[in-house]
């Protein structure tokens, strides 16, 4: 062992040796600290739904409908959660009961507000705080107290808890009775699936680039092992020397990259993912996950580097000739073949409804082996590509990157891994977007309810009092921006919703119909376009109030006085009134707009990591090939062919993979979406966004070979290689 350390103290000692260690602790700490980050930002996801007192509200803890008419026990809280607006904004709005000895521990809040009050989150008290209380805070009444941390997905989320009567939760909206507040982390399997998914697809270019961490100045090293080697080493012992130089390096860079996403934390956190933000603490890993990390990295670094070098072969002449690879064979083509195979086949099953039994793990055992693939095929594709050009190439760059490339095709593919890898997980990402991207906005036109009338739909049934609706409209109808108020009725035995022809502009109706009704399809309401017909009511006493249509001017002031006067009424609404253009922006609420925004998240990642991999493996070939391209010059070639070769040597794997792998991203992601929601929604072609990352990678690609270019030449001059 004091040989080993005596070893690495020697290299360390050496100044270029020294540079390559740093580089290979600055690489490492780089990958755990997106690594870290990575999973920081996962337990903070699932954390949220986990912590989040309203969870439980929609699935998960000990819940039972509430019938009318039946007692509320101290062992329970009724509540009901709905959405709110403001602004642009969605407010969770939480109506809560419970009995005066009630002894329910609610996370967050301890016990149920008292009929009247209500809790807010910081955020939503903040935006309370500097808004009239007309447009906003007189709908739930007076303030007792504040929502704790504990109980919120994020510092920016907008709940409200608002204390109702028992007899009042008992007997108007639906509600839930609750016995103890649980959370679950995901909506469904299907999710589930995706998310891990995702997960694998992002820690693959992380993995990789500590992989080429370890390649920082392989030739250099095989050269001081060979030195070994000749005064007396074992094989055995040069691998234990590898292993401990870059253990320690990994240490280093482990623990720095541990502590970089500890400093981090604060900067992430302010990336929204589902509406809002995160607290740092959820975004920074506990003590044991942190050493987990750092021993699993330093563990695959210090395996890769022993295994690597028992398989070097390294001689006495050392690195001085370069070992031909052996050539790839077609095996390593089969795990995306099986991984395709599979993909398509539980796709297959999920379109004709018949999914296969644990189709979710097959699916992610599936792409596993697709992203195997792509790693284990590349240099495939890259060996043949590089023969049948070498044998058609008839220039001396052409010829000398061909045939280097047809003996090293593994090690060339290697050098732009991370970057194939991070492209294949960009067009993933991206194309899985379009799945929820390509819904449109919602039309503005005559055809359409106008985006600025505000609808709320009545509970029903039993029907409200008619002299209730009566006093609602005249109260709504004095609010300054309010232009008109309308009530829809529905007839029994119709589908249709009608309206008072004198009350059709409040709806965007034209009232030009000779019938005292206009009837209206049902959901014309939630964004339909109209279908209208003229209606002769037989029987008055059939008909039943169940909308309000509040046309505003489309001012804020109009909007959520008006939203605020219709909440603090004697009429119980499903929902607070909102606009078609509020209802679609609630659809972000939806579990595939959550996947969503993590999609984009994650496309950024993986252009990050691209970038970092892609500077990380032409500093490696730098070091490895100063001294070839040295000689090359010493015997006479031209700067100018030598800048050809490393074009040749870097595009080559590049234009035979990248294209592949952007075609295999979009129809993997189709895959999962199509088997995710059983083909109810499908992929379409990407965001401009996307072709600018591609773009970006690209050129950043091209960039890096530039500046390969520029250092080779300066450090290739005879005096170097001379003294080299």
């Amino acid at each position: 062992m004091n040989f080993l350390a005596l070893s690495w103290l020697v290299a360390a000692g050496d100044r270029s040796s020294r540079w390559r260690l740093l580089g290979i602790a600055a690489g490492v700490g780089v990958g755990v600290m997106l690594l870290a980050l990575l999973v920081g930002a996962a337990n903070g996801l699932a954390t949220r739904s986990e912590r989040s007192t309203w969870t439980a509200l929609s699935s998960g803890g000990s819940l039972a409908p509430v019938r009318a008419g039946a007692a509320l026990t101290d062992d329970q809280i009724a509540a009901g959660t709905e959405l709110d607006y403001f602004d642009g904004r969605t407010i969770t709005r939480v109506d809560m009961a419970a009995t005066p000895t009630a002894h329910v521990t609610i996370p967050g809040i301890k016990h149920a507000p008292s009929p009247g009050t209500y809790l807010a989150s910081p955020a939503l008290a903040r935006l309370i705080d500097a808004t009239p209380a007309e447009q906003l805070g007189a709908r739930y009444g007076a303030r007792a107290g504040i929502i704790e941390d504990s109980a919120l997905a994020g510092p920016d989320s907008l709940v409200a808890v608002v204390g109702q009567p028992v007899n009042a939760m008992l007997s108007g909206k639906p509600a839930v009775a609750i016995t103890d507040f649980d959370g679950t982390t995901f909506a469904g399997a299907a999710y589930r699936t995706l998310a891990v998914v995702g997960g694998i697809a992002l820690l693959t270019p992380v993995l990789l680039l500590i992989g080429v961490v370890s390649e920082l100045g392989a030739v250099a090293r095989a050269e001081r092992f060979a030195t070994l080697q000749l005064i007396g080493a074992s094989p055995r012992t040069v691998a234990g020397i590898a292993a401990v130089e870059i253990g320690i390096s990994a240490v280093i860079g482990a623990v720095a990259g541990v502590l970089g996403a500890w400093l981090m934390a604060p900067l992430v956190a302010h990336v929204v993912i589902d509406g809002t933000s995160f607290f740092v603490h959820d975004l920074r890993i506990d003590l044991v996950s942190a050493l987990a990390i750092v021993i699993v990295t330093v563990m695959a670094a210090v395996a890769t580097s022993w295994v690597r070098a028992l398989r070097a072969g390294i001689g006495p002449v050392g690195a001085s000739r370069q070992r031909r690879e052996k050539r790839p064979r077609f095996w390593g083509a089969l795990p995306m073949v099986i991984g395709l195979s599979i993909m398509v086949i539980a796709t297959i099953a999920s379109l004709q409804e018949r999914p296969l039994p644990r189709g979710d793990v097959l699916i992610i055992g599936g792409f596993l082996l697709v992203l195997i693939g792509v790693i284990t095929g590349g240099p495939i594709t890259t060996y043949w590509a590089s023969r049948f050009l070498a044998r058609y190439s008839s220039t001396a760059s052409g010829v000398v990157a061909m045939n280097r490339i047809r003996l090293h095709p593994r090690k060339t593919f290697r050098s732009v891994s991370g970057l194939v890898i991070a492209v294949f997980t960009v067009s993933l990402f991206a194309a899985g977007v379009t799945s929820v991207a390509r819904e449109a906005a919602p039309v503005d036109d005559a055809e359409h309810l106008p985006l600025t009338t505000l609808v709320a739909r009545m509970v029903f049934p039993p029907a409200p009092d008619a002299e209730e609706v009566r006093g609602v409209v005249r109260t709504l109808s004095e609010v300054p921006g309010v232009e008109s108020v309308g009530v829809g009725y529905v007839y029994e035995g119709e589908p249709d919703m009608f309206f008072l022809v004198a009350d059709a502009p409040s709806a965007g109706l034209p009232a030009t119909s000779t019938s005292p009704y206009i009837g209206v399809n049902n959901f014309y309401l939630t964004g339909a376009a109209a279908k209208t017909r003229a209606y002769d009511v037989a029987d008055p006493s059939k008909l039943h109030p169940v909308a309000l249509t509040i046309a505003t001017d489309g001012t804020l002031t109009a909007l959520e006085a008006a939203r605020t006067a219709a909440i603090t009424g004697p009429i119980s609404f499903y929902t607070a009134p909102s606009t078609r253009l509020e209802q679609a922006s609630a659809d972000v609420l939806t579990i595939a707009y959550k996947y969503a925004s993590l999609a984009n998240l994650a496309i950024l990642i993986a252009a990050l990591i691209s970038i970092v991999s892609l500077a990380v493996s032409t500093t490696a070939s730098i070091l490895d090939r100063k001294r070839a391209f040295g000689l090359l010059r010493l015997m006479g070639m031209p700067s100018a062919v030598i800048r050809r070769v490393i074009v040749a040597e870097a595009a080559l794997p590049l234009v035979t993979v990248l294209g592949g792998c952007i075609g295999l991203g979009f129809f993997v992601a189709w895959m999962l979406v199509a088997s995710a929601t059983s083909g109810r929604r499908t992929i379409t072609w990407p965001d401009p966004s996307y072709y600018v990352v591609v773009g970006l990678s690209i050129l950043l690609a091209a960039v890096a070979v530039m500046a390969v270019v520029r250092i080779v030449n300066r450090n290739t001059g005879q005096v170097a290689t001379r003294f080299e």
